[in-house]
């Protein structure tokens, strides 16, 4: 009698093995997606500083116009790879991007023509504006605010996709590290054209700004602030490098003084210097003087995280500013020191900017005279000693810029913003959570940030608001967010 085989095992995987193994290649596929779409953005960021750094509406727009078709992308994508099971990383923001749209948001609704129904003292304006052209808006300007939402949700769009893809901790230390690479890029373009290519200037003869650094910009302040996060990013790569090399053990017991990780910290040291010359060269004193704070703030942090000694930080301080004040700023030459003993002198106009600008501010504490709409605003009050100037477009303070076009409350709201961000940077920090190179950085960009904005329009220049919203929003986006596993 035939006996009949044993019946084969099934081999076949079964349905949960399968649904496992379709989400491991769906979350491969979609880490790589986060690689290009950072990337993307890092790029984004070097690139807009290169047609006059991106401050012209058509540039902007168009960063904006593809920033959506990426955002789309990504949804889609996301959707086809992750299904159901994706949760994007802006259900952990809800308050901070909520308080965030209430900028653009309030900006359509100064454009609106709301004048008739709104109580008179919310709107006031100087005596003797003829009644024919007086506007019917909340905005002095209203085309100008609704071009000027667009760019601020360009804006909240770009930190949506940078916390999409900040998830893992050494994605955001390289794209740090090709952001620094990007800004000495423009370093050291602007030294050849200014030191080699007769004061060269890509998008046109100067009209101002001779024998100055500024690049690819127009304005030798805001190349300054864009320069400063390069040196920011390289000081805490530097340092962060040290303290690592520090912690190693010695290669058969003996120290090794050209070892790779020394060689590396060479390289961003050297970054820093590159950067520090170009920043010198471009005579902005502000720039320079905030660009040491924001530097000597990531220096503070990465010192008080690696519990050095007081006496020992108290000696580098003193250290490094004798370094600049000895090597770097005569070797970069005068322009910058001359011109800081003259600021008293030149101040005079600045004061008188800031002072009409309060004005405006007192007469519109709530509403604001619109979004962008400074400009067309300030000539309405504008009075001596200023009568001899062209024209004056900005406020010089984006302070009080804000409060003028949105008023006090609306406002205020990009500084909670950053104010929050840097709270939470402090906690990543505490708790060694994220990149510890980029948190340091993200400390000092914010620093350098608000002290160069006292006293002058930096961070209203779009390239420099992507690269401070890229750097930040890397700092403060959290781990991935996934649903919970379903039980079978």
């Amino acid at each position: 009698m035939m006996i009949a085989p044993p019946p084969m095992p099934d081999t076949r995987p079964r349905p949960v093995i399968r649904r496992r193994m379709n989400r491991e290649q769906g979350a491969s596929r979609y880490g790589r997606m986060n690689n290009w779409v950072g990337f993307f953005l890092m790029g984004l960021v070097v690139i807009s500083a290169v047609p006059v750094a991106s401050n012209r509406p058509s540039w902007w727009l168009l960063w904006t116009m593809i920033l959506g078709g990426v955002g789309i992308f990504y949804v889609l994508r996301a959707q086809f790879l992750m299904g159901n099971r994706r949760v994007f990383q802006s259900s952990q923001y809800q308050m901070f991007l909520s308080l965030a749209f209430i900028v653009p948001v309030y900006a359509v609704i100064q454009a609106l023509p709301l004048a008739d129904v709104l109580p008179n003292a919310l709107l006031h304006l100087p005596v003797g504006i003829p009644t024919g052209i007086t506007p019917h808006s909340i905005s002095v300007m209203p085309n100008a605010s609704v071009l000027g939402a667009l760019r601020a949700m360009g804006f909240i769009l770009f930190l949506i996709l940078t916390l999409e893809v900040g998830t893992k901790a050494d994605r955001n230390h390289s794209l740090g590290f090709w952001l620094m690479i990007g800004i000495l890029a423009h370093g050291l373009f602007g030294m050849i054209a200014l030191k080699f290519l007769d004061d060269f200037s890509l998008w046109g003869v100067k009209d101002t700004y001779f024998d100055v650094l500024t690049g690819t910009f127009v304005n030798r302040n805001s190349i300054a602030t864009f320069l400063g996060f390069g040196l920011i990013l390289g000081v805490s790569y530097a340092l962060e490098r040290g303290a690592k090399a520090a912690l190693a053990e010695k290669d058969r017991g003996y120290a090794t003084l050209l070892t790779p990780v020394r060689i590396e910290i060479v390289s961003f040291w050297l970054v820093v210097i590159i950067l520090a010359f170009a920043i010198i060269l471009t005579q902005s004193r502000m720039g320079a003087f905030a660009t040491f704070l924001g530097a000597y703030t990531t220096f503070l942090t990465a010192r008080l995280i690696s519990k050095a000694p007081m006496g020992k930080i108290f000696f580098e301080s003193i250290l490094g500013i004798g370094v600049i004040a000895t090597f770097l700023i005569p070797a970069a030459g005068s322009g910058v020191v001359e011109r800081a003993l003259f600021t008293l002198v030149e101040s005079n106009d600045r004061v008188s900017i800031y002072t009409q600008t309060w004005g405006m501010i007192q007469d519109r504490p709530w509403t604001g005279f619109g979004y962008d709409a400074f400009a067309p605003a300030f000539e309405l009050y504008r009075s001596p000693p200023l009568v001899a100037e062209n024209y004056v477009d900005l406020a010089h303070n984006s302070y009080l810029a804000l409060w003028s076009e949105q008023g006090i409350i609306i406002g205020s709201i990009p500084m909670v913003l950053i104010a929050w961000s840097f709270w939470i940077i402090i906690q990543r920090l505490q708790a060694r959570a994220g990149d510890m190179a980029l948190n340091m950085a993200a400390l000092g960009v914010i620093v350098l940030g608000a002290v160069h904005s006292t006293t002058d329009f930096s961070l209203e220049i779009p390239a420099n608001t992507y690269c401070f919203v890229f750097i930040v929003g890397l700092a403060i986006a959290r781990p991935r967010l996934n649903l919970p596993e379903k039980s079978n």
